[in-house]
């Protein structure tokens, strides 16, 4: 890099981009990895259209709910993994309840935090395998985990995301919860991650992004897709 004839303003900022560069780079997913990741969408994808199909014909499913079950955890799994910021534990149980994959920041999460604006540094993460739409009920519930754990984010994935929209339903859940705190840096966020995400993700956006992009649609009650136009993988 030849920093000859530039500013102090300008080193100063092409250091910060070439740090955020470098943060976009390894919490997206590279060549070899988006190879496996497409092979466990598109068995989640089979597993559901399949299992679709074989209802509409009144057949015997060719897979269990076990297998549909499956197939959402290990594309979970392997997001959480490969975003290269989390330590990622599954199924951790306490007194009450039981947790799909407990998150905490590793090294690389605590160097990068300033890009990653996520509050505090320890996370929750649940997958809902249904046939339909996460319901209100189910949001509500993650709700109480959250706040029992004192983790201030979760994140819930699904196949089909939550049900409702604008203030209904779980949507609608979704953003009235976030604004039961005054304090901007007390409250809750729920955040829907769903076929449409994973599809994103597969086009070359990083879990990341997309979540980051849904915390500031919940803050400022607006679409989520508007925040990641800003930075589309295929134009950097």
């Amino acid at each position: 890099m030849n920093n000859i004839g530039f500013s102090p303003k300008q080193l100063l900022l092409e250091m910060y981009e070439t740090d955020e560069k470098r943060f976009r780079e390894i919490t997206r997913l590279d060549d070899k990895e988006k190879s496996k990741y497409r092979e466990l969408l598109t068995h989640l994808k089979r597993v559901h259209e399949e299992d679709k199909e074989a209802k509409k014909k009144k057949i015997k499913s060719p897979y269990t709910t076990n297998d549909k079950g499956k197939a959402l955890e290990e594309l979970v799994s392997f997001l959480l993994e490969k975003s290269s910021v989390f330590e990622v534990y599954q199924n951790i149980r306490n007194s009450t309840n039981e947790v799909d994959q407990l998150l905490i920041l590793n090294h690389k999460g605590k160097k990068f935090k300033e890009f990653l604006n996520l509050p505090g540094y320890i996370y929750l993460s649940e997958c809902k395998n249904y046939n339909k739409k996460v319901s209100v009920t189910w949001v509500g519930k993650f709700f109480s985990l959250l706040i029992s754990n004192k983790s201030r984010i979760g994140f819930l994935f699904s196949y089909h995301g939550f049900a409702g929209s604008s203030w209904n339903s779980a949507v609608g859940l979704v953003k009235k919860l976030f604004l039961t705190k005054e304090e901007i840096n007390q409250r809750t966020y729920i955040i829907d991650i769903n076929l449409k995400d994973f599809e994103k993700i597969e086009e070359g956006y990083s879990l990341l992004e997309i979540i980051d992009a849904k915390m500031k649609a919940i803050r400022l009650d607006t679409n989520f897709e508007k925040f990641l136009e800003l930075k589309h993988p295929a134009q950097e």
